[in-house]
């Protein structure tokens, strides 16, 4: 969108002496703040709070908002939230250590009171103590701190992937969530990178490089986005494949360039229509390649 951005640009203290530092400012004076898992109950009221006592706006964005955004683009999101795991360690964009805004930070009497209190009040509930205690997660904890087996197994759910038909487990927090097996399949669904989906590529490729066999061989180099255009569209409408890396990995068989494409369906129309481009097929043995 061409907008400027600062990322952690500053630590705001608000009147609840609580420390707030927003994730992105944009050059427009906006706040945007990333959330994988957002708590509504506890993260909301403070972002409300620092909108109101600092006359700004903050727009909250999830893991599902951001896929939303990148959906027309020809982008795999597991990439760019890769890309700018990179991109943020090497600029130092971490909490650790110094850079955390509480670093060095002591809690004040009257915080540690208030702390205190609210633990004692909770431990006076005696449903409270009784659950406490005998937690299974509690007594696991004990267990594994004494070197023994602590037995506690989430229960599980059995699911089937929706790429590969393969039967997989899941805990149950997460039985609602997952549609694949792995991170594999849901990248190979994302963009229908399946063995139908390839010969169905190819096809069309091949097809294309035949019917255009005339401007395929005196085409230029600086012309290849727009000749092979046509192509992209129709695959991207076929099957919703978006990346053209994708489109030439499938076609060649190897990651390569555009201009590795152009030489690849050139030597396919040489298979096929022979090396005088003669317009009767013949048999792909019968002629190799030139160059």
């Amino acid at each position: 969108m061409n907008i400027g951005w600062t990322y952690e640009h500053k630590t705001y203290t608000l009147s609840n002496g609580v420390r707030y530092k927003p994730d992105f400012l944009l050059e427009t004076g906006e706040y945007v703040e990333i959330k994988g898992a957002f708590n509504f109950t506890y993260d909301l009221p403070k972002v409300q709070l620092f909108q109101s006592e600092y006359n700004v706006k903050v727009t909250i964005l999830q893991e599902k908002d951001l896929r939303q955004l990148i959906k027309p683009t020809p982008f795999v999101f597991e990439h760019l939230k890769q890309e700018w795991k990179s991109f943020a360690k090497v600029r130092g964009m971490n909490s650790f250590g110094s850079k955390n805004p509480m670093y060095g930070v002591t809690q004040t009497e009257e915080t540690k009171d208030k702390i205190s209190a609210k633990a004692k009040a909770r431990f006076a509930d005696p449903e409270f103590k009784e659950k406490f205690l005998n937690s299974p997660k509690r007594k696991a904890y004990h267990q594994s701190r004494k070197g023994q087996k602590t037995g506690l197994i989430a229960p599980r759910y059995t699911l089937i992937c929706e790429l590969c038909q393969q039967n997989f487990e899941v805990i149950q927090h997460k039985a609602s969530q997952r549609r694949f097996c792995s991170k594999h399949c849901s990248i190979q669904a994302q963009h229908g990178k399946t063995s139908f989906t390839n010969s169905g590529v190819q096809a069309l490729a091949y097809s294309f490089a035949l019917d255009n066999s005339d401007q395929l061989f005196s085409l230029k180099l600086n012309k290849l986005k727009s000749f092979f255009q046509p192509l992209w569209d129709s695959i991207q409408k076929e099957h919703n494949i978006l990346d053209i890396r994708t489109i030439c990995q499938i076609v060649v068989g190897k990651p390569c360039s555009r201009k590795e494409f152009l030489y690849h369906l050139q030597s396919y129309v040489q298979k096929v229509r022979g090396a005088t481009g003669n317009i009767e097929p013949v048999e792909l043995e019968d002629k190799k390649p030139l160059g």
